[in-house]
């Protein structure tokens, strides 16, 4: 087979993937409620904007503290494109994520070459004077009042949809040449520069990427909640974002999706298990449960760290081979579903 029927039938392969990812969310959405439903598209847009983050933390190794400001930027761009210009809504959602990726070169063409502290200093910086335009722009984008009438069209099918062309595309790229230089920046970014790598390229392309995907996942926010508001993308946003890769493993893609179903989950169970208490009449729980369970939060995060700093994964990933030989021995010492990463 030529290198050109591979390339071929690979594209072809992801066609029928994206349409059976469509077609069997589009089968759930007609016959699970509202909210497993609901559960499913905010698990697609988090696991969205986890893997955004963490190919410019986790892979190129540049911690970043201005993700929400890029999908502010994104959300608030698509909306405006089908608001105001009455444009179609791919293309008011493709706009929303190439104004994002415009600002990530925009603020990291200056910026990415500062390295460690001083970088997540300038981003948060970023973070914040995006929150001051927006609160500040009112003819535009509703200022602290906020933007009401963003049109619904975050469905499930379109945000799993989006969220397996951001898992193909982010899976290549870090397979590439481009993503080994990513990963050499990371490792030691003096001695990539010492084989050629050019490392402020890279970090900088990074970056415009990482920014048009969190583009995209503050799009199918605003698109799904229906309305936009500063307080929204405040600094705790970036601060899911880097949650969920943490817990999944800096620098693994199937880590960011595992993170990302966690953080979205365990506010449910917690919020469940408090209605739960209540039927009961066990009130005193119910209310900690309610409004107290950032403490276990708080404690499993404290233990991961403690135990496995580098995040469940760490830098592996999961691969259908692994999983299978795991399930086959399961039980002998040593077999894991997992590859080595990087």
């Amino acid at each position: 087979m030529t290198a050109k029927n591979a390339h071929l039938r690979k594209y072809v392969v992801f066609g029928l993937i994206v349409l059976g990812v469509w077609a069997g969310t589009t089968f759930l959405k007609g016959r699970l409620a509202a909210y497993p439903t609901g559960i499913l598209t905010y698990f697609c847009i988090n696991a969205v904007l986890a893997l955004s983050w963490n190919l410019v933390s986790g892979f190129t190794g540049q911690f970043s503290l201005g993700h929400a400001g890029f999908m502010a930027v994104g959300a608030y761009t698509s909306a405006l494109l089908m608001m105001r210009l009455k444009l179609p809504f791919l293309v008011a959602f493709l706009g929303g994520g190439l104004m994002s990726g415009l600002v990530g070169f925009l603020v990291g063409f200056p910026s990415l070459r500062l390295v460690g502290d001083y970088l997540s200093v300038v981003t948060l910086g970023f973070q914040y004077i995006i929150t001051a335009i927006l609160n500040n722009t009112t003819p535009l984008t509703g200022g602290g009042l906020g933007l009401a009438g963003v049109p619904y069209r975050t469905t499930l099918p379109t945000a799993a949809v989006t969220l397996t062309i951001t898992v193909w595309v982010l899976s290549n790229l870090v397979n590439s040449k481009q993503g080994r230089c990513f990963v050499a920046v990371r490792e030691d970014e003096v001695a990539a520069q010492s084989v050629g790598v050019d490392t402020t390229y890279y970090k900088i392309l990074a970056f415009i990427i990482s920014s048009f995907f969190a583009g995209l996942g503050g799009a199918l926010t605003g698109h799904y909640t229906m309305y936009l508001h500063p307080d929204i993308f405040n600094y705790l946003k970036t601060v899911d974002s880097v949650s969920m890769v943490i817990l999944g493993g800096l620098g693994s893609i199937t880590g960011s999706l595992i993170g990302a179903l966690g953080i979205t989950l365990l506010p449910e169970i917690f919020r469940n298990a408090a209605t739960v208490f209540a039927s009961f009449g066990w009130m005193a729980v119910s209310g900690f449960l309610r409004r107290g369970w950032m403490v276990f939060y708080a404690v499993m995060f404290l233990m991961i760290m403690l135990t496995r700093p580098q995040g469940l994964l760490g830098r592996r990933e999961l691969t259908w081979a692994g999983v299978k030989a795991w399930v086959q021995k399961l039980g002998r010492k040593g077999v894991r579903p997992w590859r080595s990463s990087r």
